[in-house]
């Protein structure tokens, strides 16, 4: 329990890196940058992608305990995610008038509200009716209470809503600050669960046992008792300590605490236990190693695009494995360029990878076991580049053509978007005016003709090696 303590004093003093009142750009803000959707909550892997673009080295397990330690607080059904109220709690000072906002409020909504009020408006002195000022105020701070009439001077002025100026590069970076530090000690407080369990002799009555020493018998204990058995123990503890081990057991400011939230505190529970899995918990653990491992394939598939031939088009790629021109290809096509180069793969894994991609990218008009120009793009393209991106919605190969001859041989006017290019006879001036808003800027692309030249040898090699690749993935998926 001390060492709770401690680990909780290590999260509260980290928490002056973002300074009072959330800093600058406010809690509405740094919540905005966990939740850019706006679902209304924050999973751990909002957290894993803030750590991620600051090249932050927390693990996601650590991620992961922030949000149970924030459930733990919280009380009741487990449901997997950080409230708005949770990340207040993370945010603020424990001796905050925010932090104990976020305590007492029913909501979400009604945090915001509260924390409204508390941001934009100053209590009157006599009656203590919230009041602020109007933008139309200018700079008059002299205000009168509508309750009981009393004029003092008010320097807060309200707003529409708690949503402030959007978080600045450097308020991210705090925040990630902050969220490294809180996962240090959300890991040190699982790891103490986690020994303390492994402990031998150790189980559910020893806790209760210690819980009735603490309470003297009683149904709770106060923080009367919790002094007396520490000062019985002969365990130093600072006020500081006392404060946080005393908000994180007492499910209310000022109530006992019962066995239940006692046992909840000190019992680890992992989030999978494999002794006490059942048989649907385990078949989700073995789907949940299945995609991993599909990941890591597909991650490896990606890998193998780095050999694409430079410079070399799409269509150019197709014509080689489909030389007698059917419009599609078929598993032998792509096992012949294998045989030519004595590629290290069987046939079964090439059906295996016509079948992948048909099952990634199945398009109406193609039919099973024929892979269209825009399915083999798909095993082509890296999936950031450009030209998987135009691909995508396209619905035949021509149009997947045309999309794909704008983006090599044209350039979108930086006004109006149109695309343009420059024809042979423009010579060496790059300059040249958009036909719809006549725009004049420098375009470098000059529109290719239709004749198509054969892969060379080296070429076809490096299309070799990225149908083999991505065979050997397929066969593991």
């Amino acid at each position: 329990m001390v060492r709770q303590a401690a680990w909780d004093a290590e999260a509260e003093d980290a928490k002056a890196m973002i300074g009072p009142g959330a800093g600058g750009c406010g809690v509405a803000a740094l919540f905005r940058v966990l939740d850019p959707l706006g679902k209304g909550y924050v999973l751990d892997t909002d957290l894993l992608q803030l750590m991620k673009e600051h090249e932050a080295k927390v693990p996601f397990a650590n991620l992961c305990s922030i949000v149970q330690e924030a459930e733990l607080r919280r009380g009741g059904r487990a449901l997997g995610l950080m409230t708005f109220r949770d990340f207040g709690k993370m945010i603020f000072p424990l001796a905050s008038k925010e932090h104990k906002a976020m305590c007492d409020a029913v909501s979400d909504d009604d945090a915001k509200s509260v924390l409204y009020l508390l941001h934009f408006s100053e209590p009157c002195p006599q009656c203590g009716f919230r009041i602020q000022r109007d933008s139309d105020s200018a700079g008059c701070p002299n205000v009168v209470c509508s309750h009981c009439q009393t004029a003092f001077r008010c320097f807060v002025v309200g707003r529409s809503s708690l949503e402030g100026p959007a978080a600045t590069a450097a308020d991210r970076f705090t925040l990630c600050r902050l969220v490294s530090a809180v996962a240090r000690s959300a890991e040190n407080l699982q790891m103490d669960r986690k020994r303390l369990a492994k402990d031998a002799g150790f189980d559910q009555a020893c806790l209760r046992e210690v819980f009735n020493y603490i309470s003297t018998g009683h149904p709770s204990f106060d923080t009367m008792d919790l002094r007396q058995a520490l000062r019985d123990q002969q365990i130093p503890i600072t006020e500081k300590e006392m404060d946080l081990l005393w908000h994180r057991y007492a499910p209310n400011f000022g109530a006992g605490v019962s066995l239940e939230h006692f046992l909840a505190q000190l019992r680890y529970d992992p989030m999978w236990a494999t002794d006490s899995c059942t048989a649907t918990s385990r078949l989700l653990t073995a789907v949940v190693k299945t995609i991993l491992r599909q990941a890591a394939t597909d991650a490896a598939a990606e890998d193998a695009k780095a050999f694409c031939p430079k410079g070399c088009p799409l269509t150019v790629l197709f014509q080689s494995l489909d030389p007698t021109e059917k419009g599609f290809l078929l598993d032998t096509d792509f096992w012949q360029l294998v045989q030519d180069f004595h590629g290290d793969i069987s046939f079964g894994g090439i059906c295996t990878l016509v079948q992948e991609v048909q099952l990634r990218k199945r398009y109406d008009s193609c039919l099973p076991g024929r892979l269209s120009l825009r399915e083999f793009a798909v095993l082509i393209f890296p999936s950031d580049s450009k030209e998987y991106q135009v691909l995508r919605p396209c619905s035949s190969d021509n149009e997947a053509k045309d999309f794909l001859y704008l983006l090599q041989h044209s350039e979108a006017c930086p006004k109006c978007g149109v695309h343009i290019q420059r024809d042979f006879e423009a010579s060496a001036c790059p300059e040249v005016s958009c036909p719809i808003c006549r725009t004049s800027f420098r375009c470098t692309r000059v529109g290719a003709g239709t004749d198509v030249r054969g892969l060379s040898v080296q070429a076809r090699q490096q299309l070799c090696r990225i149908i083999c690749a991505a065979a050997r993935a397929a066969e593991d998926c």
